[in-house]
């Protein structure tokens, strides 16, 4: 599932803690609200606020942003068990890690380097939370680009969390769902991505298993073959899917993008089924529905169909 590889991918972020800073508690008249977040920042003088994700990214530049991620999680969970070793072996180096105060939360501040797609980027990572939710602020360059990397940290130390304001997460988002379709529930937003479930445990206790995941690319790629790419997108997943060949992979059109739709099963595991659709859109993203549930249940494969089928743009 998408929400377990997200959540495992930002545990690898964590290491030692270090010595003390603290960041700002009220906002100046430069200080620029994420939309849909309580997260207020002076972004970078060459950076804008982003379409395509919560955050900030530069116009023309995809190896340059900063994002913010939400994640249902104790913070305490979230932030322990990983050391320099541990992100070595995951292809990442940690170049420093301090302890931080942002508001009233405790908080880490990490620098590290990762090697992807042919190049080297430094990360630096804002991390703070509580016993319910943890939020990552993912500031992102060319490792060589030094100048651009002090411009970010200048930016993330601005960092000011409004815990007063009222925010609606949903809002952030180019989409819309119709939640009122079906018994599932929101169980949370993380960046572009909505889940849902019956039970708002993680992971569900729900007899049928339903699970689903609404989520938005944030970088653009050019994709030629769209129907090898969604099937090339099982191969992501933790578990080890395959396509369940008499259901094949089909067509699907949903509020006028064109994509495919197909059905998995796990060699293991033949009582649970998984149902991937993707649609295309004109400038380079793509949105991606990924339901989890039993085979055996076919009016939850309905219900979940009747949900995505809800799936338009905000104009």
């Amino acid at each position: 599932m998408i929400y377990k590889v997200r959540y495992t991918a930002f545990l690898l972020f964590i290491s030692f803690i270090s010595f003390g800073q603290v960041l700002p508690t009220e906002k100046s008249e430069n200080h620029v609200q994420i939309e849909g977040t309580n997260i207020f920042m002076i972004p970078p003088t060459e950076f804008e606020s982003s379409s395509n994700f919560k955050g900030f990214a530069k116009p023309l530049d995809q190896t340059s942003m900063i994002m913010a991620i939400e994640i249902p999680g104790p913070y305490a969970e979230i932030t322990k068990g990983f050391d320099s070793e541990g992100l070595k072996a995951r292809g990442m180096e940690l170049k420093s890690k301090k302890s931080i105060k942002v508001n009233k939360f405790d908080g880490l501040l990490i620098k590290l380097d990762q090697a992807a797609n042919g190049m080297i980027f430094s990360k630096l990572l804002l991390i703070y939370g509580n016993e319910t939710q943890t939020t990552f602020i993912n500031g992102v360059y060319l490792q060589d680009n030094t100048v651009l990397g002090e411009k970010i940290k200048e930016s993330i130390l601005t960092t000011v969390i409004d815990t007063n304001l009222e925010i609606n997460p949903r809002e952030a988002l180019n989409y819309t769902i119709d939640e009122g379709v079906s018994t599932l529930k929101l169980h949370s937003v993380m960046g572009n991505a909505i889940l849902f479930n019956r039970d708002l445990k993680t992971p569900t206790e729900s007899p049928d298993k339903a699970t689903l995941i609404v989520d938005k690319s944030f970088a653009k790629m050019a994709i030629q073959d769209k129907k090898s790419f969604c099937i090339s997108r099982l191969k992501e997943y933790p578990e080890n899917y395959n396509i369940i060949e008499n259901r094949g992979i089909n067509d699907i059109k949903i509020d006028e993008l064109k994509g495919f739709e197909l059905f998995a099963q796990t060699s293991d595991n033949a009582t649970d089924e998984m149902y991937q659709v993707i649609l295309f859109d004109s400038d380079n993203t793509y949105y991606i529905f990924v339901a989890n549930y039993l085979a055996s249940s076919k009016e939850t494969f309905k219900e979940i169909q009747s949900i995505i089928k809800t799936f338009k743009r905000k104009k």
